[in-house]
């Protein structure tokens, strides 16, 4: 990875859509958002973290435990739009996008991709996903889904169920599901600067309107979207039940541990 420059931004809203302030929640006693920068710490290849954000009680929370901060627009229509707005001044050759509501973002997230990134210079953007192991995060539309061709190239990602396995499944039988493997996507996208500036250049997509997935502008642009798959699991924070979810795993860790 010489003489290549990898600089991480995490894009932190504040007005969320499911949840206003999420990012600055606490998961016993550390904030959402710090657990995140923290996370983006143990990758050895970045040379600098950002956290792009539109409010000034994110920035001020950011700066309080550390990092650096870039102030933008209210107005972008996605996260990837965010971190294209911070990034305009920024000297890298590659811009990871760690989306702020992914406390507990495996390394292998960005490593595994970022060598992919790297090693196919034809690539543009890569991301990662990993199998979805519970029953119920088939069914989250907070859960974003993502079917793959042969080559592990996107072919689309939704908040529904896909693929849907009309011929045997059921959703109240367990041994239907194993006989279908799916995947969720994990909240990482790792873009070349220049196609993070063209991405940010193009019109919001119908698809992308319609299932507020940034990734699929990229797909109805006719643009490959590779994908790591890794074997460690990344439980995003939408809702405050998601917060108590993990709240109470942590709980029982700890007893456990005891």
């Amino acid at each position: 990875m010489k003489n290549i420059t990898v600089i991480c931004i995490i894009p932190a809203r504040y007005d969320s859509e499911r949840l206003q302030g999420k990012v600055l929640y606490e998961l016993n006693g550390m904030s959402i958002l710090e657990r995140v920068y923290n996370r983006a710490r143990l990758v050895k290849s970045f040379s600098e973290i950002y956290i792009a954000t539109d409010h000034k009680k994110i920035a001020a929370a950011a700066e309080r435990f550390g990092a650096k901060t870039i102030m933008t627009s209210r107005r972008c229509n996605s996260g990837s739009d965010r971190v294209a707005e911070a990034a305009k001044k920024l000297d890298a050759d590659i811009i990871v996008n760690i989306q702020a509501d992914e406390p507990y973002i495996p390394t292998a997230a960005v490593e595994k991709p970022l060598k992919i990134l790297i090693d196919d210079p034809s690539l543009c953007v890569t991301t990662a996903a990993t199998k979805i192991r519970k029953k119920e995060e088939i069914y989250d539309p907070n859960i974003a889904k993502i079917v793959l061709d042969k080559d592990n190239f996107t072919l689309y990602s939704s908040r529904s169920l896909i693929p849907y396995p009309t011929l045997y499944f059921a959703k109240n039988r367990a041994s239907s599901l194993r006989k279908v493997q799916f995947y969720k996507h994990i909240g990482v996208y790792l873009f070349r600067k220049k196609f993070l500036e063209a991405f940010a250049g193009m019109p919001v997509s119908n698809l992308e309107k319609i299932e507020k997935l940034e990734q699929l502008r990229i797909i109805e642009n006719g643009y490959k979207l590779k994908v790591a798959l890794i074997k460690q699991d990344s439980p995003c924070v939408d809702t405050l039940e998601d917060i108590k979810d993990i709240k109470r795993i942590e709980q029982q860790k700890n007893q456990r541990r005891v």
